[in-house]
């Protein structure tokens, strides 16, 4: 009887724990978007390259720990008035983001995107282009296509 009042604390006492991570990680966020929707500026960033990086985090307890940061390197101008002088200059910056937002660029195009200091929000990715080599491919498997499209083109 007395074991299974001890184990029914136990998992009393662990989903308390829970519950509480899961408030204080909530929270955490809540204040990280609040601060992210009031610095987000949309930019048209060029990206040069984009690597996964396993980094230690900046709390002391931890220090031991190594977490997966997807970083993209770009190129972003940033244009600013002072006294009426427009000045404008190009950057080469390393941005964080998600694996989602991650998974959508690909490097040596151009996007938009929301950033705020050196985080990547959300990126307004276009549409995917097919590449040159399939569509040389399927130029050659079917040779009728190319030339069915060449003489309609010239009886118009």
């Amino acid at each position: 009887m007395f074991s299974w009042i001890v184990t029914i604390a136990i998992i009393v006492v662990l989903i308390v724990a829970y519950v509480l991570v899961f408030l204080y990680a909530r929270k955490r966020q809540k204040e990280f978007d609040a601060q992210y929707n009031a610095a987000k500026e949309r930019h048209e960033v060029f990206v040069l390259n984009k690597k996964i990086v396993k980094e230690r985090p900046k709390s002391k307890w931890m220090k031991y720990a190594r977490f997966k940061t997807y970083q993209v390197v770009g190129r972003i101008s940033v244009s600013q008035a002072v006294r009426g002088i427009q000045m404008s200059k190009m950057h080469t910056m390393t941005f964080q983001t998600t694996k989602s937002e991650y998974d959508k660029i690909q490097p040596n195009h151009k996007y938009k995107m929301d950033i705020a200091g050196n985080y990547i929000g959300y990126v307004h990715a276009p549409a995917p282009v097919k590449s040159k080599k399939s569509d040389a491919k399927s130029d050659k498997s079917n040779p009728k296509k190319g030339k069915d499209q060449t003489s309609k083109s010239k009886n118009k």
